[in-house]
């Protein structure tokens, strides 16, 4: 018996168990005051009545009508759940070094910045101090309308060629195009059309070859990944610049782009002044250490991540 009490008296003048005892004591204070299941920081989830109307609004759009209280109420206990384990994901430090999670927090960020910029309303002389600067971006293109006969190399090998210079003959005495040539899935005619469109369909140097001509009358052969073709221009329609008026939408969007763009790019060069940037890079790319460095500053920086 004695040595049993000796043992408690040399247990209890161990600093050991004294640090022990007083842990016990607070995590036995912590239950009672916050209960087992606290969360992070005891903090409270509050929804409001804004989040909850908002959560019903996206149930409409997607379903077409609103939820009914069981749907509402089950989509607002989801709700709670996903903020629970939100908080507990970066309670546990788990929303760091992750890549999706960078970005995507970087994107929200953009996001606002950019949708601030593009709030602005532009006037029209925004608009058309925009046009102005960027006239061929919006300049309507010269545009064609054709008249073609094939001779095709699938039907007609290497005398398509000859074939095609026969009929380019008959054509100048006045021949029906209609009589001419092989059948195809490309039609016999193009409306006015640009050249790109030209070239979608016959190719580009087909599309090169009508757009460079200019006299009258049939011309060829021209070459295609068809065969050989004799063309006409049929009419033309010279490009020219636009007005305003006529692409004030586009020109709107470009503008308004413009500024979400100038807008990110001058957040982040205001971001990046407020920190040190240290760039170490490995052995093969010690070339791009000369880079001057936009922002240097001589105190030490610590590494992402510490």
């Amino acid at each position: 018996m004695a040595s049993v009490t000796d043992f408690l008296r040399r247990v209890i003048r161990e600093p050991l168990a004294h640090f022990l005892a007083i842990g016990l004591v607070l995590f036995l204070a912590n239950a009672l005051i916050n209960g087992d299941d606290a969360g992070p920081a005891g903090e409270t989830i509050a929804i409001s009545e804004g989040r909850v109307n908002q959560i019903a609004e996206s149930f409409l759009l997607l379903s077409g009508r609103l939820p009914t209280r069981e749907e509402l109420s089950s989509l607002v206990d989801d709700f709670v759940s996903e903020e629970v384990g939100y908080r507990e994901a970066v309670a546990m430090g788990l929303d760091a070094d992750d890549t999706i999670v960078r970005r995507r927090m970087r994107q929200k960020l953009e996001f606002l910045i950019e949708d601030d910029a593009a709030a602005q309303t532009p006037t029209d002389a925004d608009l058309q101090a925009w046009l102005d600067a960027h006239p061929d971006d919006y300049r309507l293109p010269e545009r064609r309308a054709l008249r073609q006969v094939l001779a095709s190399t699938d039907k007609r090998g290497a005398a398509a060629s000859a074939d095609a210079q026969a009929w380019l003959a008959k054509l100048a005495t006045g021949a029906d195009p209609s009589n001419l040539g092989d059948g195809s899935m490309l039609p016999a005619a193009l409306p006015l059309t640009t050249q790109e469109g030209v070239a979608s369909l016959f190719g580009a140097d087909f599309a090169a070859a009508a757009f460079t001509h200019a006299g009258e009358g049939w011309f060829g052969p021209v070459a295609s990944p068809f065969g050989q073709h004799l063309i006409r221009v049929i009419d033309s329609e010279p490009g020219r610049a636009v007005l305003l008026a006529e692409i004030r939408d586009s020109v709107h969007a470009d503008w308004t782009e413009h500024r979400r763009n100038i807008a990110r790019d001058e957040f982040h060069a205001r971001m990046r002044q407020r920190y040190n940037i240290r760039i170490d890079w490995p052995a093969p790319w010690q070339d791009l250490s000369t880079t001057p460095d936009p922002n240097p500053k001589t105190r030490p920086v610590p590494e992402v991540g510490e």
